[in-house]
């Protein structure tokens, strides 16, 4: 996949950009692990998302920003979980996402909770909130213009 490379000091706009996904629908992860290929091993993440880059349209349902398919590649995979259940269904992202670093990698999490976060309480069972994330020595993303499922 080619993409925008994420960096530590790219992060908080590439949040910003996307209003946080806040109520984002996630609508694939995909997950390759090839053998014996660690910088191989990605993860990614399509969610459909508020753009503040794009106008929303006209008329009276009109949104004043257009909704768009970014896909989030997580390279060189340390570390995933994903759950999903009737009762806590991973497709809405009604917290949205966040994105932070632990001990040099790349921390995304798709279920933050809605109180104070850090990328390092994933690895502390008793007081993490989330039980979706990936962990990775790099990050990239793209914009599509869908397709919407």
């Amino acid at each position: 996949m080619t993409g925008v490379e994420l960096s530590e000091e790219s992060v908080p706009a590439f949040l910003e950009r996307f209003l946080g996904f806040e109520d984002g629908v996630v609508s694939r992860i995909s997950v390759v692990l090839p053998r014996g290929d660690d910088a191989g091993r990605t993860v990614e993440v399509e969610v459909q998302a508020m753009d503040r880059t794009s106008p929303g349209g006209e008329g009276r349902n009109a949104r004043l920003f257009g909704w768009k398919l970014v896909r989030i590649a997580m390279h060189g995979i340390d570390a995933y979980r994903f759950a999903e259940t009737r009762q806590y269904p991973l497709q809405v992202l009604s917290d949205g996402l966040r994105i932070g670093f632990a001990d040099g990698f790349f921390v995304l999490d798709l279920d933050p909770g809605p109180d104070e976060w850090s990328a390092s309480a994933i690895h502390d069972a008793a007081n993490s909130y989330s039980k979706q994330y990936v962990v990775s020595q790099r990050c990239s993303f793209e914009v599509l213009d869908g397709p919407f499922i």
